[in-house]
Parts: structure tokens; C-alpha cells; sequence
């Protein structure tokens, strides 16, 4: 009997063999295909030929590719809506891990922070040297809780203002991290500060008209019996000082308007000869009342300007106004118009004292005199030259003065052509 069991097993061994070699190429192929798919690789085919069993895996694993597939494809959506909505944002976003490492960045970031070099993989505070932001990122992971700070930064090209918010986020996958958003708030608070100013200048505008009216209608009340003559006096000076009040205030109300855009432009062709000619005339008296000399040059033939009359004699007015108080008699003061580059330009010339470099950027500024004590004893409310430079912005021109210190200024305001 133990040749028979010897033969037996001889035979369960070469059967084994035989199934085993038959087998062998269904495992490589079932070795390939696991292979494609954990590489992310389609195989054409998951059918096995004659292969028995195997051939039971053709269905599991077509599934398998087709899951793989559907996974990938949601996942390269999510991808893609993610940079895209971080490419899009005016907020620059960055995410660091638990070592305070950038995982992710957006294009804003980037513009915002101007970093030299590869950003992801290096620390918060090695890509931007500011110690606040770090502080910042430190606090949100030791607190849990979100933080928000006003940051100022002198990095990159120029010192900027920046609003930061980070916010601590749990990532099962890499553990803890933070989330930052920044905003660069440099404009608004540039707004921020020019309100203030503005507020502070008109606060002080209105108060030295009010102060005297207070204290000479204090006086009248003190001395009723008044001489007819100190009470001419003081009325004079309560009457110069109300037209100031109210050129002020008609001054910050077009102005409010023009920023506002609540002015209505009534365009109309304009011819400009006679249009310049009769601004002139209405200067002609208190040109000659300072002794002034005066010339206004229209070359024949210039094109006709499109505009508001109003507001464009308004401009003139106010340059003339200007040129008029800062030049001393003997002086010469000259309108010029002329068609420069495609555009309409308007000259005001004068020999006045001209304006100091320093000065000559801010004069259209709201409330910028260079001489401020000179200015405002002479009656003006710092607005004229804002108001030129609004209305011409709306009229879609463009103004600019050119001074020489001690030898006058010329104040060049270019309008569109009128097709």
C-alpha cells in the first residue's frame, strides 16, 4: 500500500505544479494590473483568458478602475475650484502646518509679500521677517481661537498696511494647522488718514470766521452805546468775514458733489475765441485796479471745445482768481489756448511769486496753501484749485502746474478734442 499512497502524492504534486504553471502568468497579469491601478493607470483589459478563477476578477476589478476613476476625476475638480477661487481672490491666503512650515500659498500672496524665492517649505517667519505675523500664527495655534490684527510692514518695494486674520484648522491627515487672509487696507487707511485731515481742516476753517463773529457780536452786546463809526467798522468786518463763511461752504458743497459725481455736465459746443474772450472781460476791472497786464491769446482756426460752459468758466475763474491775488501789481498775467498732442490746452501764466518744489505736488489737494497765513488772510478757502482739478477729471482732462520759485507759475489744463 505505500507504493500506491508514495504514488498518490507524486501525482497530487505534479497536479499542484501542473495548476501552479498554468496559474503563474494569470498572477503576473493580476501582479500588472494592481500595478496600473496603483499608479493611477487605466489597463485596457481586465478580462482573464482561460483563467479560471481569475476570471472571477475581471468584474471587481473593473469596478475598482471605475471607482479609482470617479474618485480622481472628484478630486481633480475639488483641485481645481480651490485654485481657482484662491487664484481669484484680492486676498492673499497661506496655510502653515503645526511647525509654522507654508503648505499652500495663492498668486495674491505672492503679490502682496513679494517673498524671494520658493515659498512653500520655509517658515513663516524665514519667508517674511515680520515678527508679528509669527506672533499672530503662534497665538492662533496656542489659543485655538481666531486672531485679527492691523499689521505694518516695510518689506518688498514699499511700507504698506495690512489686515490679517488666521484662523486655526484641524487636518487629521497632517495634523494641526492655521489658515491666514491678507489684505492690504494701505488705501483705506491712506482714506482713513485724508478724512481725518479733511474733517480736522474744515473743523478749523469754519471755527476762525465763528470765533470773530463770536467775539464782535460779543462786543456789540458789551457797548450798546457804540460810536457809529466802531460799529461801521466792526459790521465791515462781520460782513468779510460771512462772505468768507460762505464761500467756504459753497466751495465744500461743489466739492462734495464733483467727488460724489452728483454734477451733471450740460455738454455743448463751445467756441472757444469767444468763449475765453468774455471770461477776460470780467476780469478786465480788477486786472486794472491792481495794475496788472493782461493778455489773452486765441489762435485762429482752434476746433470748437465740448464741454459744460458753467463748470469750464468756473475752472478759468478760479485760476485767474489765483493769479490775480499772487501777482503784484506791474505784473503780467496771460490766457493762453492752443491744441497740443491731440488734446485742447488752457494756459494761466503769472509772474507771481511762483511756488516752492516742495508745495508744487499737493497744490490741487484739498486745503493745501503753500502760504497758508499769506492764503487766508487774502480770503481763500483752499478749495479752488480741488475744485479745477475735479472738474476737469469729470470733463476727462487732465491739470498740472509748473512753477519756477520767485518767478511765477503756469497752471496747464488739457481737455479731451471734441470729435
Amino acid at each position: 500500500m505505500s507504493w500506491f499512497f508514495g504514488i498518490l502524492a507524486a501525482g497530487i504534486a505534479i497536479a499542484w505544479w501542473l495548476q501552479q504553471r498554468r496559474a503563474e502568468p494569470h498572477w503576473r497579469r493580476l501582479t500588472a494590473l494592481l500595478d496600473d491601478l496603483a499608479a493611477g493607470r487605466k489597463p485596457e483589459s481586465f478580462v482573464f483568458l482561460d483563467g479560471g478563477r481569475f476570471s472571477a476578477l475581471t468584474h471587481p476589478l473593473g469596478k475598482l478602475a471605475e471607482e479609482q476613476e470617479r474618485l480622481r476625476g472628484q478630486f481633480d475638480r475639488e483641485e481645481f475650484n480651490l485654485r481657482t477661487i484662491l487664484a481669484s481672490m484680492e486676498e492673499g491666503v497661506m496655510v502653515v502646518d503645526a511647525q509654522h512650515v507654508l503648505r499652500l500659498v495663492n498668486p495674491s500672496f505672492v503679490r502682496i509679500f513679494e517673498p524671494k524665492g520658493e515659498p512653500l517649505g520655509q517658515t513663516v517667519l524665514q519667508l517674511l521677517r515680520e515678527p508679528e505675523i509669527e506672533a499672530m500664527i503662534a497665538a492662533a495655534f496656542e489659543t485655538g481661537a481666531p486672531q485679527s490684527r492691523d499689521v505694518a510692514i516695510n518689506g518688498g518695494r514699499r511700507a504698506r498696511q495690512l489686515g490679517v486674520h488666521a484662523v486655526p484648522i484641524r487636518d487629521q491627515a497632517n495634523g494641526p494647522g492655521v489658515v491666514a487672509i491678507v489684505r492690504d487696507i494701505s488705501r483705506l487707511k491712506q482714506l482713513e488718514d485724508v478724512r481725518r485731515e479733511f474733517v480736522a481742516n474744515v473743523s478749523h476753517e469754519l471755527r476762525t470766521p465763528l470765533s470773530i463773529f463770536h467775539g464782535y457780536l460779543e462786543n456789540l452786546q458789551d457797548d450798546p452805546g457804540m460810536a457809529r463809526a466802531d460799529q461801521a467798522e466792526v459790521f465791515a468786518i462781520l460782513v468779510r468775514h460771512s462772505r468768507r463763511l460762505n464761500a467756504l461752504l459753497e466751495d465744500l458743497l461743489t466739492l462734495a458733489r464733483l467727488e460724489a459725481r452728483q454734477e451733471t455736465l450740460r455738454r455743448e459746443v463751445i467756441a472757444p475765441d469767444a468763449f475765453l474772450r468774455a471770461v477776460a472781460t470780467d476780469w478786465e476791472s480788477q486786472l486794472r485796479k491792481k495794475k496788472l497786464h493782461f493778455t489773452c491769446e486765441v489762435p485762429a482756426g482752434l476746433p470748437p471745445l465740448f464741454g459744460d460752459p458753467l463748470r469750464l468758466g468756473q475752472v478759468l475763474n478760479n485760476l485767474l482768481e489765483n493769479a490775480v491775488k499772487y501777482t503784484g501789481p506791474g505784473g503780467e498775467i496771460r490766457l493762453r489756448a492752443a491744441v497740443t498732442g491731440g488734446q485742447f490746452e488752457l494756459r494761466v501764466e503769472d509772474t507771481g511769486p511762483g511756488i516752492p518744489p516742495a508745495d508744487l505736488a499737493h497744490i490741487f489737494e484739498r486745503f493745501y496753501r503753500a502760504d497758508k497765513a499769506r492764503t487766508r488772510e487774502q480770503g481763500g478757502t483752499g478749495l479752488g484749485l480741488s475744485i479745477v482739478k475735479h472738474i476737469v477729471q469729470t470733463h476727462g482732462g487732465t491739470v498740472l502746474a509748473e512753477s519756477e520759485y520767485g518767478k511765477g507759475t503756469t497752471i496747464i489744463v488739457r481737455l479731451p478734442l471734441h470729435a
